[in-house]
């Protein structure tokens, strides 16, 4: 069996810090991080440069990880994957030995399930998708590209989370209920009714605020 080629990290703050401990807990061989400064990732690992340290190496000799993180906002993420994907790099979905993932689980490339992450089954994550630490999806939930479920958000069966979309620390989002995309869920909200895209939605229940 050929082994998987090396990974280098895209970022170096403590978002690509946690990523650079899935990937070495996974096994894999990260060569480095590429980043315009030094974080906490580059304390443990070599910093490469900038993009520019990626002109010149082949897409078929390394992979990449992204540790660009996400506080309610998708968009330096997506700018940072469409670059290199464009230029043809893979990103593989990365699942922490310590989730739970139940059968018929698909996840997108690049999505990454943290430590103590529990996904049931039929659950559908997107393309670049977090699910951090301790976060559930339950049964047939649909979650799309570029969300963040911060650590300790509930997501019920059969909800469906919108591309971009942030469910902050904490939160919950009932049964059924459907998320916009670019939604912002704010910590700790308990989200009983469907929430249009683009809105910010606080408290308990939830109460919606325009953008």
């Amino acid at each position: 069996m050929t082994a998987p080629i090396p990974v280098i990290v895209l970022g170096a703050g403590g978002h690509a810090a946690v990523v650079l401990d899935l990937l070495r807990t996974l096994g894999r061989e990260v060569r480095g991080c590429v980043a315009p400064e030094d974080g906490p990732a580059s304390a443990s690992a070599p910093l490469l440069g900038g993009d520019a340290a990626l002109d010149g190496v082949s897409p078929d000799a390394v992979a990449l990880a992204l540790g660009v993180g996400s506080i309610g906002d998708s968009r330096v993420r997506r700018i940072v994957w469409e670059r290199f994907r464009m230029r043809g790099f893979s990103f593989p979905a990365l699942v922490h030995p310590a989730a739970a993932l139940g059968s018929g689980v698909m996840l997108g490339d690049g999505a990454v399930v943290m430590m103590r992450a529990a996904v049931q089954t039929g659950v559908r994550i997107g393309e670049a998708t977090i699910l951090n630490t301790a976060c559930s999806v339950d049964h047939h939930a649909r979650i799309g590209a570029f969300v963040h479920v911060a650590p300790g958000a509930t997501i019920c069966g059969d909800v469906t989370i919108g591309d971009d979309a942030h469910v902050g620390p904490g939160a919950v989002v009932c049964q059924g209920v459907r998320v916009g995309a670019g939604a912002v869920l704010a910590a700790g909200a308990v989200v009983i009714h469907d929430v249009p895209a683009g809105r910010l939605v606080q408290g308990v229940p939830a109460r919606e605020r325009r953008p």
